[in-house]
């Protein structure tokens, strides 16, 4: 692994360490959840399951049962 990547899970050990793992989860879901009622983000979540949907479709459309 690169140093960033090092230095990124140093920064959240630390981080976990100090507020506490209860504090730090709790915070993580309130934040997702913050995310996932942002409409652009539904949106950019729909849009990104209707192109897995349709590559895969796609994909598969040539292969005969």
């Amino acid at each position: 692994m690169g140093l960033l990547t090092w230095v990124i899970v140093a920064v959240v050990v630390v981080l976990i360490i100090g507020i506490g793992v209860e504090a730090f989860f709790s915070g993580l879901i309130s934040g997702a959840e913050k995310l996932g009622s942002n409409p652009v983000i539904k949106n950019a979540t729909e849009e990104g399951k209707n192109f897995a949907k349709d590559a895969v479709q796609n994909a598969t459309s040539g292969i005969v049962k």
